[in-house]
């Protein structure tokens, strides 16, 4: 959820000089009820939502690097053009708002639609008809994600020897075990996610070895040769 801003930052809609902002530099501002992150990168802007998606932090604290910011909490990054979300614990994209320059001044407006799949994304022909994923934490959720982000379209397998469905364990030590969250908080995707996205996680599965030469091999076995 967002958090609401501090009435006292600047309102973006109503523009401020371009020279405000040095290259690489933040300004925490607001959008109508919604905290915005204004950042320059050379001569261009972007406007992207405040807070970092997994832990809702500050990233008016977080590192600008080339055209991303870097969480200053968990070290997540984000694609300051796009808002994607390009390196782990982060998984949500953050909300990206339209930049407009006239004369000297920057203007923050309206919010702009989030991108279907992954901007690098490309048909690759010799893709594999199939990926096998050996742990069920937070590293094989996001590469399984990403895969379909990226519109990969053969099948994937998530092998995992947890019982539960991969969980924020930075939410569960901190929040869920004192107390202060709910247990469908836990989790870091629904249950749905997983058969939307054709996603055949497979849970209290040990695996045993790697063989690759198993990858036409059907999975059906609690100890798996992979």
């Amino acid at each position: 959820m967002p958090r609401c801003p501090d009435p006292r930052s600047p309102d973006l809609t109503l523009g401020l000089a371009q020279d405000t902002l040095a290259d690489g530099a933040k300004l925490l501002g607001r959008v109508g009820e919604e905290p915005v992150l204004l950042v320059r990168i050379g001569s261009e802007f972007a406007a992207v939502g405040a807070h970092c998606t997994p832990r809702h932090a500050p990233l008016v604290a977080g590192l600008v690097v080339g055209r991303t910011i870097r969480c200053p909490w968990h070290h997540a990054c984000f694609d300051l053009s796009t808002g994607e979300a390009l390196r782990a614990p982060a998984f949500d994209p953050l909300s990206c708002w339209v930049v407009e320059l006239r004369s000297d001044r920057v203007f923050v407006s309206s919010k702009r639609s989030q991108p279907k799949g992954s901007k690098t994304s490309k048909s690759v022909s010799d893709a594999p008809k199939r990926i096998v994923i050996v742990g069920g934490g937070a590293a094989g959720l996001a590469a399984a994600e990403t895969l379909r982000r990226a519109k990969f379209a053969g099948s994937i397998v998530m092998l995992s020897n947890d019982a539960s469905a991969p969980v924020e364990h930075s939410g569960l030590s901190k929040d869920y075990l004192a107390g202060n969250a709910s247990e469908d908080g836990v989790p870091l995707r629904p249950g749905s996610f997983y058969s939307e996205n054709a996603i055949d996680l497979q849970l209290a599965t040990e695996v045993a070895r790697l063989d690759e030469f198993a990858g036409n091999r059907a999975l059906g076995r609690t100890d798996h040769s992979v």
